[in-house]
C-alpha cells in the first residue's frame, strides 16, 4: 500500500512476482453507486466490458452482510471492472449474454445459505417465501444454482473461466451429505464443470486469481492458491503431500467412515497446513489450506467501502424480505472460537477472531445515522458471537482444537473484555452525542458460559443494549445431548438466567430471555426430548424458536448423523424417520393444538400423565387468558 493506492502482488512464476496495476491506472469506485447489473449500467460507466461478472441466486442487495455484494466491492477497491448478474433466468443462454463476456472470469454463487435451505425445511417440504428475491417471491432460482448457473455460463461463453463460491460453495467442497435427497454427493466442483472453487470468506483467494489471469496466467495453472480447489485434470497433478479422504464411492458404501473422513477436514482447518485430496468418482478434487485470514486494518478497509446498504432500486417498495434484520446492523467481527458441532460457521469463516478497531465500527455508525432510511435504531452490535470481539487466542501454533470453550475453556485463550467494554462504552457516547436519539442493540447471539466469566459485560449488556429481550441458545436440557453438541452442560445456562435477571433488576429493567432449542439432534432420543418438556413446562415457557435439526454439509453433527457414531466413536441413536423427528418437534411445541394428540400419546406411553396433566393446564390458562 502506498497512500491510498493499492499495489497486488502478482505472482508470474515460482519466486517471480511483479507489481499488479494499481487502482489510480484502472477504474476508481463510482461513489456509492450501486455495482452495474445492467447493459445500460455497464455503458453508464463508459465500459464496454467488465472484467469480472457475478452470478448470484438472491437478488442484488448492496450490503456488507450480502456476500456477493461484498466481494464485489473488495474487487471494485482493487480497480476491476465488477458487474453483477442477479436471478438470472436460466431457462436460456440470453440472460448469461446479457452483459456480455467477463474479460477474466465469471464469479458464481447460489446466494446467502445454502440453495436446500433456501428452498426446503428441515422437514422436506417446499418454503411459502423466499427471503432473498424480490418480495418473497419463490421460482426465481433454479434448485442447484451453482450446477446449472455453470452449465449456462459456459455456454454463453466457453472460453471464459469459472470460479465458484460462496457459503454453498464452500461447505460443498468435499464429499458431502444432501439431506433432501439424502444421500452422498460428490463436490459440487465437480458436478458444475467448473475451473476453481473458493472456500472460506474468499476475498484474499479472488483477488489473487483475479491478479494472476490478468497477469497472463491461465486458469489451469492456478494450483496453488489458499482457499481454493481444483479438480486434478488437464494437466493438474495432485500434490505429494496431500493426504487422501476417502473416495464418493467408499464413504458410500460405508457411511460409518465419514466422520474419520470429516476428522480429516478438521485436521486441514485446525492443524498442519496440508492439501486434501478425494476422488469424486470420477475425477479427483485437491483442496488446498485456508487462506490466512484478513488482518484488522484490511477489514476496516473492506467494512468502509461505499455499501449503499439498499436493496437495488429496480425490485420496488416492497425490496427484499431479508434486508430488513440486518440493514442498519454492523459486524463488529468475524470468526468463532464455539465449536459448537451443529455449526459449520468455523468451517467458513474460521475460528479465529479477527476485529474491526472501534475507530472503524464508530464511523460505519455514523454512516448509519446520516442513511436516508434509518428510523434510530441500529439493530445488532455483533458478530457470529456477539461477546466474542477482540478476543484471540495466545497459543503459537495450531492446538488442533476446534472449540475454546468445550469441553473446557481453553488457557490459551485471550479473553480482552477491557476492549470489548471500551467498544461498547464508545458506541453509547456516539449514540448519545447527536441531537437524535439513537438506540443500539446486540441481536446477534452470544455464548453464555463465556458471559459468566465476564460479569462487566452483562451489566454493560443488559443496562444499555437489551430492547426487553435477548436471544441466547441453550439448545437443550439434557447434557447427554448438549455434550453431543459441544455446548456447555445445562446448569450453565441457569446460572446466566439468574445473572442476567439480576443485571437487568440493576439496570432497572424488566427483561427477558428468548431461548433457542433444537430437535432431533443425533443422540437425542424420545426421553431426552421429553426432559426438555418438562423443564419448559416447569418455566412455564411457550417456545418461540425451535429449530429441528437439519444435517447441513461439512458440520460434526452432520458426520454423526451419516455415520451413526458420537466424536468419539460410540453407536448413537439417530432421529432419522419423519416420525420421530415430527415427535421431538411436537414435544417443544407442547402448547400447540395440532400436536396435542401426537404429544399426549407420547407422554401416556412413557408413563408422563402427570406432565401431560400440567401441559392441559397450562393450555386450558393461556386460553382463558386470551
Amino acid at each position: 500500500k502506498v497512500s491510498d493506492t493499492f499495489f497486488i502482488l502478482n505472482q508470474t512464476g515460482p519466486g517471480w512476482y511483479n507489481i499488479g496495476m494499481s487502482l489510480s491506472r484502472r477504474n476508481s469506485p463510482a461513489g456509492g453507486a450501486f455495482l452495474p447489473s445492467t447493459p445500460e449500467q455497464l455503458r453508464g460507466r463508459g465500459w464496454d466490458q467488465a472484467d469480472i461478472i457475478l452470478i448470484t441466486g438472491d437478488a442484488y442487495v448492496d450490503h456488507p452482510a450480502f456476500g456477493v455484494a461484498l466481494i464485489g466491492r473488495w474487487l471494485e477497491a482493487q480497480g476491476w471492472r465488477v458487474a453483477i448478474l442477479p436471478q438470472p433466468d436460466w431457462r436460456s443462454v440470453d440472460a448469461f449474454r446479457s452483459l456480455g463476456r467477463p474479460r477474466l472470469f465469471w464469479g458464481i454463487t447460489s446466494g446467502c445459505i445454502d440453495s436446500r435451505l433456501h428452498s426446503h425445511a428441515s422437514l422436506g417440504h417446499r418454503r411459502r417465501e423466499d427471503q432473498y428475491s424480490p418480495g418473497g417471491q419463490l421460482g426465481l432460482r433454479p434448485d442447484r444454482p451453482l450446477l446449472v448457473y455453470s452449465a449456462r455460463a459456459r455456454e454463453a461463453y466457453p472460453e471464459v473461466p469459472i470460479v465458484l463460491g460462496g457459503l454453498e460453495a464452500s461447505l460443498r467442497r468435499l464429499v458431502h451429505f444432501d439431506y433432501i435427497e439424502d444421500r452422498l454427493k460428490r463436490s459440487v466442483l465437480a458436478d458444475a464443470k467448473a475451473d476453481l472453487l473458493v472456500y472460506g470468506m474468499g476475498e484474499s483467494a479472488v483477488a489473487q486469481i483475479a491478479w494472476r489471469l490478468d497477469g497472463g496466467e491461465l486458469v489451469e495453472w492456478l494450483t496453488d492458491i489458499p482457499g481454493t480447489a481444483y479438480m486434478a485434470t488437464r494437466g493438474r497433478t495432485v500434490p505429494a503431500k496431500a493426504v487422501r479422504m476417502g473416495s464418493l464411492t467408499t464413504l458410500q458404501e460405508h457411511p460409518e467412515q465419514f466422520l474419520d473422513a470429516h476428522r480429516q477436514i478438521e485436521r486441514q482447518i485446525f492443524g498442519p497446513e496440508v492439501p486434501l485430496a478425494q476422488d469424486q468418482d470420477p475425477g479427483t478434487i485437491v483442496v488446498n489450506p485456508p487462506a490466512d485470514p484478513l488482518t484488522e486494518d484490511q477489514l476496516d478497509r473492506l467494512y468502509s467501502l461505499p455499501f449503499t446498504r439498499s436493496c437495488d432500486p429496480r425490485y420496488g417498495p416492497k425490496g427484499v424480505p431479508s434486508i430488513e434484520a440486518v440493514q442498519f446492523s454492523i459486524t463488529t467481527h468475524r470468526g468463532c472460537f464455539g465449536g459448537c458441532n451443529f455449526c459449520s460457521i468455523c468451517f467458513h469463516q474460521g475460528k479465529q477472531i479477527i476485529s474491526r478497531s472501534p475507530d472503524s465500527i464508530l464511523e460505519e455508525a455514523g454512516r448509519i445515522v446520516e442513511h436516508p432510511q434509518f428510523a434510530g435504531t441500529i439493530s445488532d452490535l455483533g458478530g457470529p458471537t456477539a461477546n466474542m470481539y477482540g478476543m484471540a487466542c495466545g497459543c503459537d501454533e495450531p492446538c488442533g482444537r476446534n472449540s475454546c470453550l468445550f469441553p473446557s475453556l481453553c488457557p490459551h485463550l485471550k479473553m480482552n473484555s477491557p476492549r470489548m467494554l471500551g467498544l461498547m462504552e464508545a458506541m453509547l457516547r456516539k449514540c448519545q452525542s447527536g441531537s437524535r436519539k439513537v438506540n443500539c442493540f446486540v441481536a446477534s447471539g452470544i455464548r453464555h458460559d463465556l458471559v459468566l466469566k465476564e460479569p462487566d459485560y452483562l451489566l454493560m449488556l443488559a443496562k444499555h443494549f437489551v430492547g426487553g429481550h435477548l436471544k441466547v441458545a441453550p439448545e437443550h436440557a439434557s447434557n447427554s445431548v448438549l455434550e453431543l453438541m459441544g455446548k456447555p452442560r445445562f446448569e450453565l445456562f441457569e446460572q446466566f438466567e439468574e445473572k442476567f435477571q439480576s443485571a437487568s433488576r440493576k439496570a432497572g429493567k424488566e427483561q427477558y430471555l428468548v431461548p433457542y432449542f433444537i430437535s432431533g439432534h443425533p443422540g437425542c432420543t424420545t426421553e431426552d426430548a421429553i426432559r426438555l418438556t418438562e423443564y419448559l413446562v416447569s418455566k412455564n415457557w411457550r417456545l418461540q424458536q425451535v429449530q429441528d435439526f437439519v444435517p447441513i454439509p461439512l458440520t460434526p453433527s452432520t458426520a454423526m448423523f451419516v455415520s451413526g457414531k458420537s466424536p468419539k466413536g460410540r453407536s448413537i441413536f439417530i432421529p432419522r424417520g419423519m416420525g420421530e423427528k415430527k415427535l421431538q418437534m411436537a414435544l417443544l411445541h407442547f402448547q400447540e393444538p395440532r400436536y396435542y394428540r401426537t404429544v399426549a400419546n407420547a407422554l401416556r406411553s412413557h408413563n408422563k400423565t402427570a406432565l401431560l396433566s400440567r401441559i392441559q393446564g397450562m393450555v386450558a390458562h393461556h386460553r382463558r387468558k386470551r
